[in-house]
Formats: C-alpha cells, structure tokens, sequence
C-alpha cells in the first residue's frame, strides 16, 4: 500500500507562530488565514448563528411563552437514542432553568414501541394535564400521530434534524433546519443541537418580556450537547466544533449526579476528554440500556439524582457485558451468513438469533469491516423484522435505497448513511432481490464502485514529524485542533527512520512498540492495534500514526498510535 502526503506543492508561511505540522495540517483544510486559524484553535461562543435564524423558532417559543405565562404541563418527548436522551435532558434542564413549572418527559421503548411519535404515548402524556408537546430528535415524518393529538386538542413543536419527507405534520411549529425553508445554515445540527437552540431563543425572548424568574448560563447545558453530537456522528464543523469543543469541558467536571458517578467508575471524570472518549468509553455504556430494555434507561441516568447516582451504576456496566455477548454472538453468525452468501455488492443478513438491540452495532462493524452497506435484521415473534443499515458513503444513500425497495419493507426512516427499517420473514427473500436490483439499476449505473478498505491503494497521511517534536508542547497544539470527528478527520502524521527497541504482545493479540531514533535519546511507546504485524526487534522502520494522550492509573504519557508501518530497506 503506497503512503501519500495530501499536501501538493510547496507550504507557504503560516501567518501566525505554529509548529509546522500543525500550520501543514491548518492549511491542507482550509484554515489558512489569521482570523481562521484563531476561531480554529480558540473557537468562541459569541460567534453562534443567531437562533432565530432558523425556521419555526418565533412560533415555537411564542407558544413557550404562552405555557409559561399560563403554567401549563409541558411535556418533552424525545427518542430513545443518544440524540434524543441527552436533549430530552437538556430540555427539561433547560426549562425548569427557565422557571418552568410542570415538565414532562417521556420516550418510546426502541423494542417495544419502535422509533417516533406514538398515539397511546400521546394519550397518556394527555391523561397527565400536558397541553404542549415539545418533540426532540423526532417527529419529523410523523403526520397522523400529530394529527392525532390535535383531535385531543394538544399542541405539538417538533424540533428535529431528520429529512422530511413530501408531506410534513400539521404541528403548531416545526423547528428543522433540514426543511427545505430554513435558510439558517444550521442542517449539520444533531436533534440535541437543535433543542439547545430553542433553549437559547427561548431564554432571549423571556428576558426581553422580562419574564425570567430564574437566570442560568446556557452553557450548562453544553454537556449533553457534546455527548450527543459526537454519538450521532453528525459533522464536527462551524457550531458544532464550537460548542462540543466547550461541552467538552463542561462534561468533564459535569454536575448531572448519574453521569459524574459513571464517569468515576470509568476514570473519566475531572480530566481533560476528547471525542473518543464519548464515541468508545461513555456511549456504548449508555446505550446499552435502551439497546436490551431491561429497566434502567438511558434517561433515568441522565435524570438521576445523588442518592441512585451510585446505586445504578453498577446495572450500568453489567447491562453493557450482556450487550457486548449479545453482539458478539450475532457477529459470528452474521458472518457465516454473509460468507455463504453470493451477493457481492451489499450484504443483508437476518435471524431470530440477533437481539434486536444490537443488530445495528452488527451492520456498522460489517459495513466497516467489508467497506460496503450492510443491512442487518433481527426476527421478533410472528415473523416481524426490525432491522438497521449502514453505508460506507454518503452517495449510497440508504434513504434513496430504501424509497427504491419500499415495496419489502413496512417502514424506514433516518439518514443517509445510517437508518432502521422494517419488513416481514416472509418479504426477506423479496427484500433481498429488490435490493440487487436496486444496486445494478441505480449504484452501478452511476459509477459508483464498492468500497472495499483492503483494496485500497494510498494512505493518506496529513504531516511528517521528528521524533524529537513529539513532546507534551506538541500535544497542546495537537489538542487545540480538535475535537476531530466526522467532517473534520483524525490526522495522521509520518515519522521516518525510526528503530524497534522493544515489542511486547498485549492482550487480544495486540501488540505495543518502544521506538527509538539515531537522532535522539527519547523512546515513543507505540501501540498497534489494527491488523498489527511483528516486526523483530532492531528493525529500522517508518510509521503513519495517530498522537494520542495515554491515561493509566493516574499517569498520563504520549503514545503514537499506529495505523500503518513498513521496515526500511
């Protein structure tokens, strides 16, 4: 595999004072300028777009306001994913910072009552006094629950991030900045995004009416922004950047008593965190509980107070080693499945083995593994499907696919490149043939080639470094770039001419380097967990690395964590 640099040409000078990789990395993305480089490196909040500048925010808040003055029950409904959780949270904080007195929360089961807006939660929120409904992460496509409660005389705000589709719901606003009329810019906000945004118009209008009893900084809500956005996966980009990039500090010393003591347990809480952190530490926990619906929720963590802080984490933990059996199991099964299997060019697997809450953590480690969609099922009593699918590229996108093959299926809804559908044991087959046929009409008459990760021929790395630059000083730098996630990548740096002083093999077959250089004294501890080869001690060798802060048992130490090597010749 040939390793290619993305930068062309010669650098120019950095306008400001920047250690070359850095300036390298800055430029190659776009970053070029005085004023970019600073709201890069030191993103401020008074640079937000205005909140009002999306579509449907002076009608939703005007009814805010209303309930507010009157003291009506309010309730948020959200879905049960961590887009939807951390902003029913964020809601609820949000309003009873607000002076909010009669606020509601309520979610759908993700096995029992699947994703959305339903009639008998709808229902029940009406039976409780609720006569505002305000939506987070859903409601988007939802047109007869809508209609539905405004038989019961319910007003409904959706704030969602969702594609709508030709008809929308007949709610009192709808706060969306997908919709075709919101000219806001905002599109790459996740659910949670958009509900801290209502909380910021909202807060603005009770202030110019005078109406706040309470005040309370905004900012604090910024936590459940950041889990939200990095576990969606929605573009690290503009506001996003600015406001994980706090939240990420805020959540490190968070107040919310159930997070803080989940956090302890995993030796999170009180350092500095990162997106990986959230993405593979705190979210898997997290979602555990809604993925197995075994009690414990993702929302009752969110909400808990001091005295069940501690109590449930332990539930915690243990729920996510059923989870990870569980999805260990169907892993194995979905690839014997798929090997035996002739379809080339996606892969649909399906079984009434698969728990119906892992199948799409199955479907995204296939996609990854194989480089091509996946779409995932899980068989439930009387034959039903719940399935999930996932896309390695934006321009397979799993929307157009399911409208395409909508025929086998019973429902479906979410994004481009992630979404869960439904259909019936006796329509797999069916959907299986729809699908090819989906592929060779539209995927490959396009141009569009499988994505396979092993056939790839470059690995594109950002920078090249010394070893002698890779210090704690460097790191600053480094940190200050992030948080890197989608539509803002992970660099990788090259460093050359590097010797094997050490090798140890770690567990699960992983193995960890100690290289050295002629040109310094250091030592570079270097994991390698990602198809890692053994290379003998003494080799002189060049590597494409991620730099990564170590955190062991209270110590904090430089890694490179290693994506590629080769042995000099």
């Amino acid at each position: 595999m040939e390793w290619k640099s993305r930068n062309e040409g010669e650098l120019p000078a950095s306008p400001v004072a920047l250690p070359q990789s850095i300036w390298q990395i800055l430029y190659t993305r776009g970053i070029r300028t005085t004023e970019d480089i600073e709201n890069h490196l030191n993103p401020k909040l008074k640079n937000l777009s205005h909140p009002f500048s999306m579509d449907g925010m002076k009608d939703a808040v005007d009814r805010l306001v209303a309930a507010f003055i009157a003291n009506e029950t309010v309730a948020i409904y959200g879905d049960y994913d961590l887009d939807g959780t951390p902003g029913v949270s964020l809601l609820k904080s949000g309003l009873e910072s607000l002076g909010y007195q009669n606020v509601l929360t309520d979610q759908p089961l993700r096995l029992k009552d699947g994703y959305g807006l339903h009639n008998h939660k709808i229902h029940t929120l009406k039976e409780k006094g609720t006569t505002l409904i305000v939506t987070v992460d859903v409601g988007i496509t939802d047109v007869e629950p809508i209609a539905y409660a405004k038989t019961l005389g319910l007003d409904v705000i959706i704030t969602d991030h969702h594609l709508p589709k030709d008809e929308l719901p007949q709610a009192f606003a709808i706060v969306n900045p997908n919709k075709k009329e919101c000219g806001s810019g905002l599109q790459f906000l996740c659910g949670t995004g958009v509900a801290f945004y209502l909380i910021l118009a909202l807060k603005m209008e009770m202030k110019a009416k005078n109406l706040l009893t309470l005040d309370f900084n905004p900012k604090e809500l910024l936590d459940l922004f950041a889990i939200a956005t990095v576990t969606d996966m929605v573009p690290l980009i503009k506001e996003n950047r600015i406001l994980v990039k706090h939240g990420l500090k805020e959540l490190q010393m968070t107040k919310r008593p159930g997070i803080r003591a989940l956090m302890q347990n995993l030796k999170m809480y009180g350092r500095s965190l990162d997106a990986y952190d959230i993405s593979f530490k705190l979210a898997p926990k997290l979602n555990a509980l809604s993925r197995l619906e075994e009690g414990l929720r993702p929302l009752d963590v969110f909400l808990a107070d001091e005295e069940k802080a501690f109590a449930i984490t332990d539930e915690i933990l243990a729920v996510n080693d059923r989870r990870r059996q569980y999805q260990k199991t169907a892993e194995s099964e979905a690839e014997e499945m798929m090997n035996a299997s002739p379809e080339k060019d996606f892969i649909w697997v399906f079984s009434e083995n698969f728990h119906p809450g892992v199948v799409s953590l199955v479907a995204n480690g296939l996609m990854n593994k194989y480089g091509k969609p996946a779409f995932v099922g899980a068989i439930r009593d009387g034959g039903k499907i719940i399935g999930s699918a996932r896309s390695p590229d934006a321009k397979i996108n799993l929307q157009n696919v399911f409208g395409g093959v909508s025929g086998s299926l019973h429902k479906f809804g979410g994004h481009a490149m992630a979404a869960g559908f439904e259909t019936h044991l006796e329509k797999a087959k069916i959907l299986g043939a729809d699908l090819k046929n989906y592929f060779i009409d539209n995927i490959h008459s396009e141009g569009i080639m499988q994505l396979d990760p092993d056939a790839a021929e470059e690995l594109l790395y950002d920078a090249e470094m010394n070893i002698n630059d890779f210090t704690p000083q460097f790191m600053n730098w480094y940190d200050a770039l992030g948080p890197f996630g989608m539509g803002f990548k992970q660099p990788l740096f090259l460093m050359k001419d590097l010797k094997v002083k050490r090798l140890q093999v770690m567990k699960r077959k992983k193995l960890k380097y100690f290289l050295t250089s002629s040109q310094s004294y250091s030592t570079i501890e270097a994991p390698w967990f990602q198809k890692p080869v053994e290379i003998p001690e003494g080799s002189q060798v060049d590597i494409l690395f991620e730099p990564q802060w170590n955190e062991y048992m209270g110590r904090r130490s430089l890694q490179a964590l290693i994506k590629d090597m080769r042995v000099r010749s």
